[in-house]
């Protein structure tokens, strides 16, 4: 942290570089006003938490373990270098800049007042005082608001006629998805031998006419395994918080295994392993590897709907993928966050004939799942 440029510039910078998060200038400004409102200068744990609320928008473990990663290597070099408190540097290189912005607005208000005034305006940071004269009222200059730490604002009460959205205003809950990923099942006996087998053990006791141990065989093990696909376009962004939250019951989820990757529009050479990131497989590498009697692809995508219209080189290009998956997985399945009344006369009409469409609601995440049942 150098003193001749703002406060955690350089931290502001090589999280954008070493953790390759997607950051903004408006985002470092946002991570300067939290500070000068008195959030994250406590301690090193605060900060953290502050930043991570602040910069990190995807819930997925990948990016989180990164992020921690990078902080932490951050600080450590931080603190082999500077002698000095964390909280104590940052209320220095704080206490500048929150004067600044105190000047700055002491010199509009004054300027655009139309009083007199008896001195001229300094150039120090404290306010000009207003000059008072026994006919003439006092000035009233406006405040520089400064935020503090305090409770959140209670909930406002439900008006009619003002929308809200709510998690449980998602046309499928959680809990629902939950129970749905459990119609993928393809149950193998694997492992340690831990089950008795009942038939096999009264065989046994017949054969011999006496119980002396009985006939163990290995636990049955969920040998499904599941490829999301998840389109990350910009038609997509109304529906990113219900595809966070199918992502984070998929993980939750008892299959054999489980992968997610993401494509834009339509997937094509590459599939990414995060949104908006430019870490990447290649398809080609990626299905052979594929266990093609247990895994089923689900793709979630408004497959053109959103915008409407026919494009004939998304619908070509989606045919090749999936002519090029199919000796590589047993079934495929398709999930359209847009209603099924508007997939008519657009791309998606067309897609849903190469692979099996479903609404991206409770009825049809049901019915997608059972159609992906081996």
């Amino acid at each position: 942290m150098s003193k001749s440029k703002p406060p955690l510039f350089d931290f502001f910078i090589f999280m954008e570089e070493e953790a390759g998060l997607s950051l903004t200038i408006d985002q470092y400004h946002m991570l300067l006003q939290a500070l000068q409102g008195g959030f994250g200068i406590s301690s090193r744990s605060d900060l953290k938490q502050v930043c991570r609320l602040l910069w990190i928008k995807s819930s997925s473990s990948p990016q989180v373990e990164r992020f921690e990663q990078c902080f932490e290597q951050y600080f450590e070099q931080y603190f082999q270098e500077n002698s000095q408190n964390l909280a104590q540097n940052l209320a220095q290189n704080l206490e500048p800049q929150f004067q600044k912005k105190n000047s700055k607005g002491s010199k509009k208000a004054t300027s655009t007042d139309k009083t007199p005034i008896t001195s001229p305006p300094s150039s120090s940071t404290t306010p000009v005082a207003p000059t008072t004269t026994p006919d003439s009222k006092s000035v009233n200059y406006p405040q520089i608001p400064t935020a503090m730490r305090g409770e959140l604002l209670p909930e406002q009460p439900f008006r009619e006629g003002r929308y809200q959205l709510t998690p449980r205003d998602f046309p499928i809950t959680q809990r629902q998805i939950q129970q749905n990923w459990r119609y993928l099942r393809r149950p193998i006996r694997e492992g340690g031998l831990t089950e008795i087998d009942i038939e096999a053990t009264v065989e046994q006791i017949i054969q011999e006419g006496v119980f002396l141990q009985p006939v163990l065989i290995p636990s049955h093990v969920n040998r499904v395994e599941m490829l999301l696909l998840i389109d990350d376009s910009n038609s997509m962004i109304p529906f990113r918080l219900l595809s966070q939250k199918i992502v984070a019951t998929l993980q939750a989820s008892r299959l054999g295994k489980a992968d997610t990757y993401y494509f834009r529009n339509f997937p094509r050479d590459y599939l990414y392993l995060h949104p908006r990131h430019p870490d990447a497989t290649k398809i080609n590498e990626l299905l052979p590897k594929l266990h093609c009697n247990r895994t089923v692809i689900l793709i979630i995508s408004d497959a053109g709907a959103a915008r409407g219209g026919i494009n004939r080189d998304r619908i070509k290009l989606t045919e090749e993928f999936v002519e090029q998956s199919t000796p590589y997985v047993r079934h495929f399945a398709w999930l359209n966050p847009i209603p099924s009344q508007r997939w008519q006369y657009t791309s998606a009409e067309a897609i849903s004939q190469l692979v099996p469409m479903f609404e991206l609601n409770h009825q049809g995440f049901k019915a997608a799942m059972r159609s992906l049942k081996l």
